[in-house]
């Protein structure tokens, strides 16, 4: 395997406006605003585009709206305010779709009003809860303890929030956690199946690949919803339903773009590192084959065990004179690198995966994490303004529990719960009038998920289309600083870039961690995703 890298610039210093940034961008960047449509495919077509989809990297137009799913939210709902700072009618910049003015989010954190749910008799449903687990590791024995804690927290709060407006189908939610601890998820997977389990909701292991033919085989039946998905296998997975999907055909290369046009000399010296993990391994030589198309050259691209110190690998960063570094290893890892660079005085730029985005990553790093880049397809946390869904997260979180911090790992989560509502809405035929309770299967709800698309999760992502599995190149870069992230691009507060440009197809790694046989039923897969095997 041969891994080129490149080099990342330092972040913009902490303080800098985003107006400056932007400024500073020298190409234009297709931008859109907060969603607020929702449309559907025939049912049973994953691969089916949506009728009027809009073009690549404009706004969604206004297609049917389906029926608002469930959002129970803490009582005392304030009155919207005056709408935000925006350019004038007319004046928006080129390609960039102003947000409109957004309702002012929740109150502080205060415990909601307890309701019943509905009486499961009266509705013809089965009175027994419905049963969701989340697949998390939690416990792995030093090597990346708490990786997913935040993911768990996140779905407590979810389950709390659907059950105080009275549950899913006539049913309480009840939600088991189950802990991989890295490497046991086929087992955990095969208890989930013994165990009566409904669905996987909001999970996120890091081996998710192993055990997925389980998802499919008929003594098991279990639909699928992650919160993030890290190996190929189980993002092939028919019966994995993502609220933004990650495809083995491209990857993210917003945050990539973004560096390589305000630093094209410093990525001429960019490291990567190859962890171990078979996932992590796939994730960075895929973000090499990207960094490399877009003018990166990576120079130095040592395989390390998880277990080493990465400390000493600073002072040949140092001795090359590494600017930026590549990541897609565990952020322990990343978190031992940064203090040695640190104890140096040398300083790098950073592209790190998703994994940046955990409030124990950032809390952990302080100020060595200064100049760590993500790219996300979630909103700034401080954005609630633009996205009222944020605060409900953040609000049902503090019931729960009120010293959780909240993160994007937890949003993606409560995104794919979301996501999972609406699927066991449409199964069911909630709030039509041939609405039937007792409908509700795993096959019905997958069968109801591969008919969604233009899903926006509430206004906590762009569009996305769970249903027939494709990628959004729709995201926001940010960085990190004193523990916190910020807003780095697009600079329009409740905005995201979608230049189609932003996803990267893949040639030399698309097939990569794909050669396990196809789990049971995949001959049956829509085309979009029969064509591969299986993935936060």
């Amino acid at each position: 395997m041969v891994c080129l890298l490149r080099r990342f610039a330092p972040l913009v210093a902490a303080g800098v406006a985003a107006a400056l940034l932007a400024a500073a961008c020298a190409e234009p960047d297709l931008t859109v605003g907060v969603p607020n449509t929702t449309t559907t495919v025939p049912l049973g077509s994953r691969a089916a585009e949506p009728e009027g989809a809009p073009p690549a990297g404009e706004a969604a137009g206004t297609p049917s709206e389906s029926p608002p799913a469930p959002s129970p939210e803490p009582p005392e709902q304030p009155e919207p305010p005056s709408a935000p700072p925006q350019p004038a009618p007319g004046v928006a910049p080129a390609g960039e779709v102003v947000p409109p003015a957004p309702p002012e989010p929740p109150p502080a954190a205060e415990a909601p009003a307890e309701s019943e749910p509905p009486d499961a008799s009266a509705s013809g449903s089965d009175a027994s809860p419905l049963r969701v687990a989340v697949i998390a590791d939690l416990q792995t024995g030093g090597v990346a303890d708490g990786r997913s804690a935040s993911v768990e927290l996140a779905m407590l709060a979810w389950a709390e929030a659907v059950n105080a407006a009275g549950g899913l189908a006539g049913r309480s939610v009840e939600l088991v956690t189950l802990d991989a601890g890295l490497f046991g998820h086929e087992a955990v997977l095969a208890e989930a199946c013994a165990g009566g389990v409904f669905a996987l909701v909001g999970s996120d292991a890091l081996l998710d690949d192993e055990g997925v033919e389980l998802l499919a085989a008929p003594d098991c039946d279990l639909v699928d919803f992650p919160a993030r998905v890290h190996s190929p296998r189980r993002a092939a997975s028919p019966r994995t339903f993502q609220a933004v999907p990650v495809s083995n055909d491209f990857a993210d290369a917003g945050a990539l773009r973004w560096v390589a046009a305000r630093q094209p000399v410093r990525i001429r010296s960019t490291a990567t590192f190859f962890v171990d993990f078979p996932v992590s391994v796939i994730a960075a030589e895929r973000t090499a084959e990207a960094a490399r198309g877009l003018g990166f050259e990576l120079v130095y691209d040592p395989s390390v065990a998880i277990t080493e110190s990465l400390a000493p690998y600073a002072a040949d960063m140092a001795a090359l004179g590494v600017h930026h570094v590549l990541w897609d290893g565990d952020t322990q890892s990343l978190l031992d690198l940064l203090g040695g660079l640190q104890d140096l005085g040398w300083s790098v730029g950073v592209n790190c995966s998703s994994a940046c985005a955990s409030a124990q990553f950032l809390a952990a790093a302080g100020d060595a994490a200064d100049g760590v880049l993500i790219w996300s397809p979630y909103l700034p946390l401080r954005e609630e303004g633009y996205s009222p869904e944020l605060a409900v997260y953040r609000q049902w979180l503090a019931v729960v529990d009120p010293q959780a911090i909240p993160d994007l790992q937890g949003v993606a989560a409560w995104a794919a719960a979301r996501l999972f509502e609406e699927a066991v809405r449409r199964a069911v035929g909630a709030g039509t009038p041939t609405e039937d309770p007792a409908a509700l299967t795993p096959s019905a709800v997958a069968a109801a998920a591969a008919g969604i698309v233009n899903w926006h999760g509430h206004g906590l992502h762009a569009p996305t289309d769970p249903g027939t599995g494709e990628p959004s190149p729709c995201g926001v870069v940010m960085g990190a600083s004193d523990g916190n992230l910020y807003r780095f691009h697009p600079a329009q507060p409740g905005s995201f870039d979608c230049s189609p440009e932003n996803l990267f197809a893949l040639e030399a790694t698309a097939q990569l961690g794909l050669e396990s046989p196809a789990e049971p039923g995949v001959s049956e897969a829509p085309a979009a995703q029969s064509e591969a095997v299986d993935p936060p």
